[in-house]
């Protein structure tokens, strides 16, 4: 988010960043303040077959909010919903899930808060370090494991998982995941995904399979019947833990003891 000294000057504005997971073609409105105009980008690739030119009809009274649809016919519609309910996430979001990155996001946030309240600097940066020197015995833990000279140097480090969350660990420490669902976890798991995974517990000898928190277990029952593998947590830390007492230091230890377990070191 950025301000400026005006905020309703349009050079020096909030700008602010939403994502709308759309899963059907339909007419959505946004509450918004008087003063506040929402512009929205769409991307070719992200919603291929449905460009920017498929929205000509749109007059600029819609643009300026008036809830105007009835220019999309139902041979629109019906293109929409050709598209698959869950596109392929190009990317994997979830960086928090390496500590080195999680530390330089501390940064960000800090210098954020710095920005919109300077009075608090020093009491913002004091708490900033505080963190840090806590998530320096975290990131030594990892590496102590993991790294070169870690206890799982050496390890086949094959790691199979409803979810792939990963990518960041598994870039920082040589691991490797093998994951039912890609990066979004929605949807159905097709019996070539689940034969996959079979296939790499039963080759690697692997005897522990991973979901995280919310996961319903019995969602992998037939992976366990298969392989005979135990279920145990990764947390990824998406919703608020079940846990109160529970914290990202805390369940990053979690899922250190818990993949040091599934690798077995």
């Amino acid at each position: 988010m950025e301000m400026g000294d005006d905020h309703h000057d349009d050079q020096h504005g909030v700008i602010g960043i939403a994502n709308l997971h759309i899963e059907a073609e339909g007419e959505y409105g946004f509450l918004l303040p008087s003063d506040v105009t929402m512009h929205v980008l769409m991307s070719r690739d992200a919603h291929e077959g449905h460009g920017h030119d498929d929205h000509d009809d749109h007059g600029d009274e819609d643009r300026d909010g008036h809830e105007d649809h009835d220019d999309h016919g139902d041979e629109d519609r019906d293109e929409h919903d050709d598209h698959d309910d869950h596109e392929e996430i190009p990317y994997d979001p979830h960086s928090w899930l390496d500590p080195l990155a999680f530390k330089v996001q501390i940064d960000i946030v800090l210098d954020a808060l710095i920005t919109a309240f300077p009075d608090g600097q020093e009491s913002f940066t004091a708490n900033a370090n505080a963190y840090k020197v806590e998530l320096d015995s975290l990131i030594d833990d990892f590496e102590d494991t993991f790294g070169e000279e870690g206890t799982c140097s050496g390890k086949d480090k094959t790691i199979v998982a409803n979810h792939n969350a990963y990518s960041y660990l598994a870039q920082r420490y040589d691991i490797e995941f093998t994951t039912i669902h890609g990066v979004d976890p929605e949807g159905e798991p097709s019996a070539e995904d689940i034969a996959e995974v079979v296939e790499t517990i039963e080759d690697k000898e692997i005897t522990v399979f991973f979901v995280e928190e919310f996961t319903d277990t019995t969602s992998v029952d037939s992976i366990v019947s298969q392989s005979g593998v135990t279920v145990l947590y990764l947390y990824t830390m998406e919703l608020p833990p079940s846990n109160d007492g529970d914290d990202y230091l805390s369940l990053m230890k979690k899922n250190l003891d818990n993949l040091t377990t599934g690798i077995g070191c």
